[in-house]
């Protein structure tokens, strides 16, 4: 496995430079040394924990304590961050010294914390500590779950070395399920940002350039792969970073061993263990321990391969217990349900808090009538006393303007609740229907692959035993039958994604609006959806381009619906040039262009690309739903019309502009907010 780079989201947090790590414990212990003195104030003590905590290289466990306590005094005064800081380091402790479930604990520890100080970036660096937890544990679905929430956070948060740290340890996650494109992809992009950020996160680049190699090395390009490796080596032994150093040797080791070198392997995997075994890295100590055993039994030497083997069996099932992997799955169940408790206790404080504002609201109802009776009757007075003196009521400028402006806010409010009606309608009708048809679809799919089941087993038990004229007739029409059945499957399949779209479709909004950075939302969809394509088709590529306004601020929308919305528009705009680029060769260059602006009371967002472009006679066809252009199975026709009906919710509009043949592009408006 290539090597995860928490210790650089330490050196984010803790503030540790590039060259002070052969320094460290020097540092550890003069800081001991100050801890000491008893006129130091809590703040002060809870500094010199954190540093002590970090720079204890040499023994783990009184790194541990250290994080200890300073939890314990963290709690004693208050200190809701350096608690936090405390709870992220015992977990980084506990990890290397192989105690998972308990690391696992600490980390989710951090990220409560985080999350109640609305920390983005802190929530970012303790879920991807998560992630990788359960990533050691070989648990593939819940690391990369966690992995995608800390890089989304990190990505709001704007910290280059936790970010890029976390993207290269997703990265690894694909390149233990042999996912050797994405694996690359997720590197190369963790090596740009590190490249970027200055010279003290040296160990970034190292951690890229072994990662890199690693994946070389899948993939048989062994010479390329032992020169990342062992440029990430020499970086790292001058940092005396040895967790990581441990990975690449015994991978260099693998290397030797696949060409035939088998004493050059044999030596690497040998100071790998020495290594691991002097600081205590039981993961790598399992690892080192198994690759020597395999050496020593293709050597023929039984009783040094069981011994190695003994070995590293012991560190590894002291790593990943049954018993610790039930405690993973506890804390994380636990963890989850807090979080949905919290989530229930908020929506009904929230309802509580409506109900009070619907009842002050009919009480204000109830005092603007008596008021509007009141100056009702006024004015008539008024009215009379004017006619008696022959004077004649004069509306001022400032009145009519007043008049017009109330008379336009009244109008695109009727608007909204017409559009509004509308989907409520449409969504009932559309959900009846789709809940109808989901039934008997249902049957003809299931039933559909079962009867071509049952096609096989009648190829095998019945057709065989008949005579060959009478077995080729049978073998013939059973061959029709199953290719029949297969088709109605597919098309079955196809309607039933449809039925889903519909269903989709009409689900009522829930989503809460909130102060939205809308350069940021943009920013994280349209590289989710780019390298989302580039999984799925290696041969996939485009350039895109950002011009972000920031003067737009932050606008009150519910993200959820907008990230949807422009995830759409994204997909639909690399799958323009796409189709271009596939017709017109290597002359043409894809371009997908997203601009925001602000317009006075609105801001927009426009997805320009340089595809297809969108013929006349379709063009006014678009917004509708079921309406697609793409190849039968590739699209449902639902997503501009879903994202349509979501802009017009919001109180916006979705245009497009475009020319055959050489561009397209969609403009969402949508109001802006006062704070800026």
């Amino acid at each position: 496995m290539s090597y995860k780079a928490t210790l650089l989201v330490l050196i984010s947090i803790f503030g540790c430079k590039e060259g002070l790590y052969a320094q460290e414990q020097k540092i550890a212990d003069s800081l001991a040394l100050i801890y000491q003195q008893h006129s130091l104030t809590d703040t002060a003590k809870l500094k010199i924990l954190n540093d002590l905590s970090f720079n204890e290289v040499s023994d783990l466990k009184k790194g541990l304590g250290y994080a200890e306590e300073m939890i314990r005094l963290s709690q004693d005064s208050d200190k809701r961050k350096y608690l936090r800081m405390a709870y992220f380091l015992k977990g980084t402790k506990k990890r290397l010294l192989g105690n998972l479930d308990e690391a696992l604990a600490a980390y989710f520890k951090s990220a409560q914390l985080a999350k109640e100080m609305s920390d983005t970036k802190a929530e970012g660096e303790s879920y991807g500590a998560i992630a990788d937890i359960y990533s050691v544990g070989n648990n593939h679905a819940n690391a990369m779950n966690y992995y995608n929430i800390a890089i989304s956070n990190l990505r709001l948060s704007k910290d280059s070395v936790s970010l890029a740290s976390y993207i290269s340890n997703a990265g690894d996650e694909y390149l233990k399920i042999k996912n050797y494109d994405s694996a690359l992809l997720f590197f190369e992009e963790a090596k740009i940002i590190f490249d970027k950020v200055k010279p003290a996160y040296l160990s970034g680049k190292a951690y890229s350039l072994g990662n890199i190699g690693m994946v070389y090395a899948s993939v048989g390009k062994n010479a390329l792969a032992e020169i990342n490796m062992n440029e990430a080596i020499s970086i790292l032994e001058k940092a005396q970073d040895y967790y990581p150093i441990c990975v690449y040797l015994t991978s260099i080791a693998d290397i030797y061993s696949t060409i035939g070198d088998q004493k050059a392997a044999f030596n690497y995997n040998i100071k790998s263990l020495h290594l691991a075994q002097r600081y205590g890295l039981k993961e790598q100590v399992s690892d080192a321990s198994l690759k020597l055993s395999e050496w020593y039994e293709k050597e023929g030497n039984t009783k040094e391969s069981l011994k190695y083997y003994k070995t590293g069996i012991a560190y590894r099932d002291s790593v990943n217990s049954i018993s610790s992997a039930q405690k993973m799955f506890d804390l994380r169940t636990n963890y989850e349900v807090s979080q949905k408790q919290l989530e229930v206790n908020l929506l009904n404080k929230q309802r509580e808090n409506q109900k009070k504002l619907n009842i002050s609201l009919v009480i204000i109802l109830g005092l603007t009538v008596v008021l509007t009776l009141i100056l009702l009757k006024n004015n008539r007075n008024k009215q009379k006393a004017y006619k008696i003196l022959g004077l004649q009521k004069q509306e001022t400028d400032e009145q009519k303007t007043k008049a017009e402006n109330a008379l336009k806010e009244l109008q695109v409010t009727q608007k909204q609740l017409i559009q509004s009606a509308k989907m409520a309608s449409l969504g009932e009708l559309t959900a009846g229907i789709a809940h109808e048809i989901q039934n008997p679809l249902n049957f003809v799919n299931n039933f559909s692959d079962l009867s071509v089941d049952l096609l096989d087993e009648l190829t095998e038990a019945v057709a065989n035993k008949l005579t060959e004229t009478d077995k080729s007739d049978a073998k013939e029409i059973i061959v029709v039958l199953t290719d029949n059945l297969r088709k109605i499957s597919d098309h079955g399949k196809r309607a039933d994604s449809i039925v889903k779209g519909m269903l989709q479709h009409s689900r009522t909004n829930t989503g809460n609006k909130e102060l939205t950075d809308l350069n940021a939302l943009a920013d994280e969809y349209l590289r989710l959806s780019y390298y989302g394509l580039r999984a799925k088709d290696k041969e996939f590529y485009s350039n895109f381009t950002t011009n972000f306004d920031a003067s737009i601020g932050k606008i009150e929308v519910v993200p959820q619906d907008i990230g949807r919305v422009l995830l759409n528009l994204f997909n639909n705009a690399f799958y323009a040039v796409n189709k271009r680029k596939k017709q017109d060769g290597t002359s043409f260059e894809p371009t997908v262009s997203v601009k925001t602006k602000r317009y006075g009371s609105m801001v927009e967002i426009s997805v320009k690309d340089n595809g297809l472009g969108i013929p006349q006679n379709i063009l006014e066809k678009i917004f509708q739903p079921f309406f697609t252009t793409k190849p039968t199975g590739q699209g449902t026709g639902l997503g501009l019309s879903i994202s349509y009906d979501i802009i017009k919710a919001s109180g916006g509009d979705l245009k497009v502009e475009t020319q055959d043949g050489e561009f397209a592009e969609f403009i969402v408006q949508l109001p802006a907010s006062d704070t800026v």
